[in-house]
Parts: C-alpha cells; sequence; structure tokens
C-alpha cells in the first residue's frame, strides 16, 4: 500500500514516518509493506495524488487549510481516502469536508494508526482501479471498463477508442500504455512490434486483449472474429493472425461467464 504524508510540521512529518515505518514493519509478513511519502508542501500531493491509497494531512499553507487541500485534490478528480490529522484544529468541525474522509488526534495513537491502515488497506482492495494516462495538454484517469479499444498512430502516441464514442490521446508506446494497463510484457520478447500479430496477451482482469503489438480491444466489445481480422461492435478492424483466433475466442467466452 502506497501512503502520502504531508505536515507542514516537520516533527509531527518525522513522528508519522516513524510510526508508520513501525506498522510497516508489523505488516511485512501479513498484508505486506506500506510505502511511505512525505511532504511538506501541497505542491508535491496535489502533482501526483492518483498514485497513493491514502494520505495522512494536517496543513496550512498560503491560506489553505488541509481541508480546502482536500477538496483541491477532489476537484483535480483524486479519490483517494484522505485521514486528517486533528491537532490545533479540529478538521471535523470544518463545513466543507470533502466525501471518503477520516480522522486522527495528534499525537497519534500506534493501534488507532494501525486500524486506520486497516481501513484503508480494505478501501483500496475494494476500488475499482483507475490508470493514469498522458496527451501533450492534459492528463487524464480511466477504468478498464472505460476502453473500447487502442492502437499506436506512431512510435510515441496511442489513441484511445472510449466506450462514450470519444477518443483521447496518450503520449507512449503501445507497450508501455499497456503495461501501465497491468499486461505482462517483460515475461516474453514476443508481441513486441506491430507485426508479431500472433501473440496474444491478456489483461489481468481478462477484459483486455493485447494483438501483438498493434492494438489492444476490450474483447466484450468484439463482434466477431474471423480468421485474418476481428471486428469491434462500432465496425473498426483489426488484423489477427488465424493461429490467434481460437486464443481470442476463448479469452472472449471467458469473459463472457
Amino acid at each position: 500500500m502506497h501512503l502520502a504524508v504531508c505536515d507542514d510540521n516537520i516533527a509531527d512529518r518525522k513522528q508519522m514516518e516513524r510510526l508508520l515505518g513501525r506498522e510497516s514493519d508489523r505488516r511485512l509478513n501479513t498484508t505486506g509493506v506500506l510505502y511511505v511519502d512525505s511532504f511538506g508542501n501541497k505542491e508535491a500531493i496535489l502533482t501526483t495524488p492518483m498514485i497513493y491509497d491514502g494520505l495522512f494531512i494536517d496543513m496550512m499553507e498560503e491560506g489553505n487549510d488541509a481541508v480546502e487541500i482536500a477538496n483541491m485534490l477532489r476537484a483535480d478528480g483524486a479519490v483517494l481516502p484522505i485521514v486528517f490529522c486533528c491537532s490545533k484544529t479540529d478538521y471535523r468541525k470544518s463545513p466543507s469536508l470533502p466525501d471518503n474522509c477520516f480522522f486522527l488526534d495528534k499525537p497519534i495513537n500506534p493501534s488507532q494508526l494501525s486500524a486506520m491502515c486497516d481501513q484503508l488497506l480494505s478501501i483500496k482492495n475494494s476500488q475499482v482501479k483507475r490508470f493514469e494516462f498522458r496527451s501533450l495538454t492534459e492528463t487524464f484517469y480511466l477504468e478498464e471498463k472505460d476502453i473500447m479499444y487502442a492502437w499506436p498512430v506512431d512510435e510515441q502516441t496511442v489513441r484511445i477508442r472510449l466506450m462514450d464514442g470519444t477518443e483521447k490521446t496518450s503520449v507512449s508506446t503501445l507497450l508501455n500504455f499497456c503495461a501501465n494497463l497491468g499486461f505482462d510484457v517483460d515475461s516474453s520478447n514476443r508481441g513486441i512490434v506491430k507485426a508479431d500479430i500472433g501473440y496474444i496477451r491478456i489483461s489481468p482482469s481478462g477484459r483486455l486483449a493485447m494483438i501483438g503489438c498493434s492494438c489492444t480491444v476490450s474483447l466484450q466489445d468484439v463482434e466477431k472474429i474471423g480468421f485474418f481480422d476481428l471486428t469491434m461492435k462500432d465496425g473498426h478492424k483489426f488484423k489477427i493472425s488465424p493461429s490467434s483466433r481460437k486464443t481470442l475466442q476463448n479469452a472472449k467466452n471467458a469473459v463472457k461467464e
């Protein structure tokens, strides 16, 4: 689990780092290591909130308190759980609390912190994963179910067709795009070039298929699998190899089950 600590009081911040380090040691052989990043200003957490499974925050910076910073995160699309660490300010009394927030009192009680980590882990395990992509002008987030298909426009750009009919552009190779989605792109030298359409990879969820390095498709939205191409529900076609037809058909059938 990847956690962030955002506290402008350096002593409190270091203490939370120590407490989470001890908690991580206790979890080493059970729920796993806690990875902790610590910040003393709001800009760091506002830049990359989506990589974290939880945020511990107590801050006042440039007139913005922790609640206002949390609402900035929500406005930017971040859904991570936020734990307000109450000291001089009791954030429970704020009239504008964001959703999915929790509270701890300082000085932090180790047993209460442990219980909070259990709660954050439970939330992490129940959430649908959102993936971060970047174009030249924006950072955007998608769930796997949002993607109908994607293909490389060139060596540095992937075009993504979404379920709602719109399209997005990601600055990435298709291989890195698929690695971001959880595909195993490292265990084989096959399927790393566009022409190798006979090699099929399936995403961990079973929802997406990577055809060589030529495209990625949502198996649920494949209308027809022929010997030399497959047809998506919107009519778009992608070339396949006859040798991969059975693999794709079995994967598509498995998604329905």
